[in-house]
């Protein structure tokens, strides 16, 4: 994973978090919930194969962070699986 791919990913976990904490409304946490579920396998996936223990911590962050947003969500949109 590039440096600019972690540096979005972060920049739209920052507007995850404004979203959730103004609550947009139940469509854009929709869209925000779909992200988040394609950015959580991406992350799962880029942390697996890395050697840097730097950036498996980065990583492994960003993930934790996808996954407490997501969960937000998801209790408030009431749609647990």
């Amino acid at each position: 994973m590039e440096k600019a791919e972690i540096k979005a990913i972060g920049d739209y976990l920052k507007d995850v978090h404004e979203g959730i904490c103004e609550w947009d409304g139940t469509a854009p946490m929709q869209r925000y919930l779909y992200e988040l579920y394609r950015i959580i396998e991406r992350l799962m996936d880029a942390t697996f194969k890395t050697k840097d223990k730097q950036l498996k911590v980065l990583l492994a962050t960003l993930e934790y962070k996808a996954r407490k947003y997501k969960a937000e969500i998801e209790q408030r949109l009431a749609v647990r699986n």
